[in-house]
């Protein structure tokens, strides 16, 4: 593994339901650790399609350590870097099979 390979800083966060205090509940966000990884941008010739993407204009692909703390999960994790959200779009990929990386795609999350 190449020195300062991972030079971007990311937070996960998740959300859980949270109650109201009236016999209700919203959705709150709990900020679950933050983690060193790697950006790996697309560009309209990479082979994207392969994993469901066909919009790169907002999408990430993230190359980070695998964590034995953490199970990464598209239900109700998601990350935030420079104050955007990204949000986990299908399953994380062992890279290699070595069980030392995986690699994320995220989707920032449009503004409504």
């Amino acid at each position: 593994m190449r020195a300062r390979k991972y030079n971007k800083r990311l937070e996960v966060w998740q959300t859980a339901p949270l109650d109201d205090g009236f016999g209700g509940e919203t959705a709150s966000e709990t900020l679950l650790s933050s983690t060193w990884c790697k950006f790996i941008t697309l560009d309209r010739l990479s082979r994207s399609t392969d994993f469901g993407v066909t919009d790169t204009t907002d999408t990430l692909i993230i190359q980070l350590r695998k964590r034995n703390d953490l199970t990464y999960t598209s239900k109700s994790q998601f990350f935030k870097y420079r104050g955007l959200k990204y949000i986990i779009q299908g399953t994380p990929i062992n890279v290699g099979f070595e069980d030392r990386e995986i690699q994320i795609t995220l989707k920032q999350e449009s503004l409504k």
